[in-house]
């Protein structure tokens, strides 16, 4: 009697070469675009930080002036040319902004130039000391320096000659995006008497990356 062998049907196991080269390379495709989205959120979620210091600080000077009805600056710091406002300010030792927005009770409040400008010893603003020279207050006392992620003082524009507006920084932005959108161009002047920004992690004004009160992103 004649048996008839079973036939070899066995799945050939395992993968070829190109077979594990495409998988690799599909790996490498989705990988790429999971660490530039994580870096993209990373970015965001600094900006973020920096954006609501901005708006804690705009807040602060708003309620000193109302109560002390002018800017938390000296008056010797705010004079500008031809009827203009005074040039930005930023948030360093010498301007004394940051340290009239905090309460003395700790230290010395007084500007640099030995003025006291709050002298109701109101503290209008919260602020964390940096690490390592980043976000934070730079010193624990008086003079204080305010600092952004990247180390850098944040820049400071203020109505000081009474028209409720302040230029506007896009002019000069080193983005044709930004300073010549066509679509919606950056108007001359600001419709508001503070306006803040941090230069980025670029540590550069006016370009691409500035984190600014005035703009959603």
């Amino acid at each position: 009697m004649k048996t008839n062998r079973p036939v070899n049907s066995s799945i050939h196991q395992g993968f070829t070469l190109i077979e594990l080269l495409v998988v690799v390379v599909i790996i490498g495709i989705l990988a790429s675009l999971v660490m530039s989205q994580a870096t993209k959120m990373m970015e965001d979620a600094r900006k973020l930080q920096v954006q609501t210091v901005i708006k804690d600080l705009r807040i602060a000077i708003g309620s000193y002036q109302v109560e002390y009805n002018r800017f938390p600056v000296d008056s010797s710091k705010l004079s500008g040319s031809s009827g203009e406002d005074a040039p930005e300010i930023q948030t360093d030792e010498n301007s004394g902004i940051v340290t009239a927005l905090m309460s003395s009770s700790s230290s010395d409040s007084s500007s640099g130039g030995g003025v006291n400008l709050n002298p109701r010893d109101i503290k209008f603003i919260d602020l964390p000391l940096a690490k390592n020279g980043m976000f934070g207050l730079v010193g624990a006392q008086a003079p204080y320096k305010l600092v952004d992620l990247w180390g850098q003082t944040y820049r400071v524009l203020l109505d000081t000659n009474g028209d409720k507006q302040v230029q506007n920084p896009d002019l000069k932005n080193a983005d044709p995006k930004i300073a010549q959108n066509p679509t919606s161009p950056p108007p001359d002047k600001l419709p508001t008497e503070i306006a803040i920004y941090s230069v980025g992690a670029d540590k550069t004004a006016s370009t691409k990356d500035d984190v600014v009160s005035w703009r959603q992103k």
